[in-house]
């Protein structure tokens, strides 16, 4: 693997991490245009590291929306669990994704947790 693929597998990671911080929705469009970049270029290690990437923050979305939804069926009493649960769960984010980025600049695979694989 080449320098350039792990600069893009990075940016990948990178990129969610900057689209959080900008208001989250974004967090899985940096990861997709990386995707899409890269797996027609014949860049098997940045593909996979965009795919996980995008995966994970795609999964992201889909939880927060269960956790809305169910705060909102619930009349709100489930906020007692949610918005505990959802800081440990933006702490646990950073870390997960700022360690995906260091393994992308060494050259190693890194798998999310919990991810939903909808992005094959």
């Amino acid at each position: 693997m080449t320098a350039e693929s792990r600069n893009w597998a990075v940016a990948a990671h990178a990129s969610a991490l900057a689209g959080v911080l900008l208001g989250g929705l974004p967090a899985f469009l940096g990861p997709l245009i990386i995707w899409l970049l890269r797996r027609d270029a014949h860049d098997p290690f940045a593909t996979a590291h965009a795919r996980h990437a995008l995966n994970f923050n795609l999964s992201v979305i889909i939880y927060s929306i269960a956790a809305v939804v169910l705060s909102i069926v619930t009349l709100g009493l489930l906020l007692l669990v949610v918005v505990p649960l959802g800081l440990v769960a933006f702490v646990g984010y950073l870390v997960v994704t700022i360690r995906a980025t260091l393994a992308a600049s060494r050259g190693e695979d890194y798998r999310y947790p919990f991810t939903i694989p909808l992005v094959g």
